[in-house]
């Protein structure tokens, strides 16, 4: 059985040291205050996200992975989607099948095996399939259906709120 994945979308601690070194100087209440309001544009990114699974080319499969997002609370915006909460047919947990609703899958080759013909030798057809195609490619990776879609579009709106939140807490905190 395949390996139940999961993907958490975040900064990569090591690019923020200085920032988390400024954060352990805050005293408890600031924090806590920062990480509510940081979650809370956590919670408002993975909305987005599953509102997306709509649109992508499996539309069921994709709301069902989708209901796994969740806001995790820190104080850099994060969210989790995957792991082994939701179930599919046959058996699937959702983070077996992330990956292939998000980016898809190459095309089904069916082929001839010992002279008996398994069906039309031809690319491209969906039948049966469990994914879609695979999605188009984007910086030397494919560009996704319909979370990191989703995670570009929005990428200004949440980095200007998060820049917001933690000016706010830091100017609350640095009066008084």
């Amino acid at each position: 059985m395949a390996d139940k994945e999961t993907i958490v979308i975040k900064a990569d601690p090591t690019d923020l040291k200085n920032l988390y070194a400024a954060f352990k100087n805050l005293e408890k209440d600031a924090n806590d205050e920062l990480k509510s309001k940081v979650t809370a544009i956590s919670a408002w990114t993975a909305t987005r996200i599953q509102a997306a699974a709509e649109r992508a080319p499996m539309p069921k499969q994709a709301t069902r992975v989708a209901t796994t997002a969740k806001a995790n609370k820190d104080r850099i915006p994060n969210i989790t989607i995957g792991g082994s909460k939701a179930r599919f047919s046959g058996g699937a947990v959702s983070g077996q099948v992330l990956f292939g609703s998000e980016f898809g899958a190459e095309p089904f080759l069916t082929k001839r095996v010992n002279g008996s013909n398994l069906g039309a030798n031809t690319f491209g057809e969906n039948k049966g399939r469990r994914f879609p195609d695979m999605s188009p490619p984007y910086n030397g990776g494919n560009e996704g259906y319909w979370i990191f879609p989703t995670l570009r579009d929005n990428q200004q709106e949440i980095t200007t709120a998060w820049i917001m939140a933690v000016e706010s807490i830091l100017n609350n905190w640095a009066r008084g």
